[in-house]
């Protein structure tokens, strides 16, 4: 294919925003990357067929739902998953994620990568099928060897970008080719749904007493479970606890004070308890990967189209 896509989607709501750079590599495979400040997004593009899709997160959580589990994927977590339908709704806990989503449609493109390249006889469908077995999906968790094809795939030159992306995607299913599938740990990571709910409700909770001090009996009490019960639940869904989530949904308020309003970042700060601008930023800059003044000129633009 001489001429190659490459689409933007954006995405915003009262939550934030979220922009896809889509590239078509090859014909029925969509390379994307994702930057995403914002809870959730609906692409509203969910397509009958046969996908595989692999999620590679580089920063923040997402959530993906199987059958009656979710599963969250953390910073150098991968997985793959099979499907009969495209994935068009995507969820964020943290309200923040930066990762790489490969999309294959098999009904579309060639059973084997030896269609590009005559020397990979391997089958992408056949690799999927292998790794996922019984289950609707696999998943890795923090393995260097898969780190080191995607931190390559974030950082590839703009020259030669597209036959780079194909290199990097037949490398990386040479790889799940011949793992080892005893390195699969996605069953002992997904949450009942039942965990998921008390996790949100809890959040919930959170979201509307953001200016009283909680404690983690007091939450037990208000839900009627043990205090243990209800931390691990909520470490499941949002990969942090508590009181951290509780300081992550504080720069998010302050993030979406940036966007919204024309006070100084100064101000926002006292609002949100810093006596200066550096600790501010220095807090915002941790949680959200952006400075303060980078996320007001950034995502207000997308504001304003």
């Amino acid at each position: 294919m001489n001429v190659v896509e490459r689409k933007e989607y954006i995405y915003s709501n009262h939550t934030g925003d979220a922009i896809m750079t889509a590239y078509e590599v090859f014909p029925g495979v969509e390379l994307v990357f994702n930057s995403v400040h914002m809870n959730q997004f609906n692409r509203g593009e969910g397509n009958v067929g046969n996908y595989i899709e692999i999620h590679h997160c580089r920063e923040g959580r997402i959530e993906q739902e199987f059958g009656e589990e979710n599963l969250y994927l953390m910073p150098g977590d991968l997985s793959v998953a099979i499907r009969k339908q495209s994935m068009d709704a995507y969820s964020f806990p943290l309200h923040h994620y930066h990762g790489i989503t490969i999309a294959i449609n098999t009904d579309i493109m060639p059973r084997s990568f030896s269609e590009f390249l005559g020397d990979v006889l391997v089958e992408p469908l056949a690799v999927a099928g292998k790794l996922c077995g019984d289950n609707q999906f696999f998943v890795l968790r923090g393995e260097k060897y898969i780190e080191h094809i995607f931190s390559e795939l974030y950082s590839a030159p703009e020259k030669g970008r597209i036959g780079y992306f194909k290199v990097k995607i037949m490398e990386l299913f040479l790889i799940l080719n011949e793992l080892d599938l005893r390195q699969g740990e996605a069953p002992a990571h997904s949450v009942p749904r039942s965990k998921v709910a008390l996790a949100k409700r809890v959040a919930e909770h959170l979201a509307e007493h953001m200016d009283e001090h909680i404690t983690i009996p007091e939450l037990a009490k208000q839900f009627g479970v043990s205090g243990t019960h209800l931390q691990n639940a909520f470490k499941s869904v949002y990969g942090v606890p508590v009181y951290a989530y509780i300081r992550i949904q504080k720069m998010q308020a302050a993030a979406e004070r940036l966007i919204n309003s024309d006070c100084s970042i100064l101000q926002i700060a006292s609002e949100f308890g810093y006596d200066n601008s550096s600790k501010f930023t220095a807090a915002f800059r941790e949680i959200m990967g952006e400075s303060p003044r980078d996320y007001r000129r950034l995502h207000s633009k997308l504001e304003t189209e």
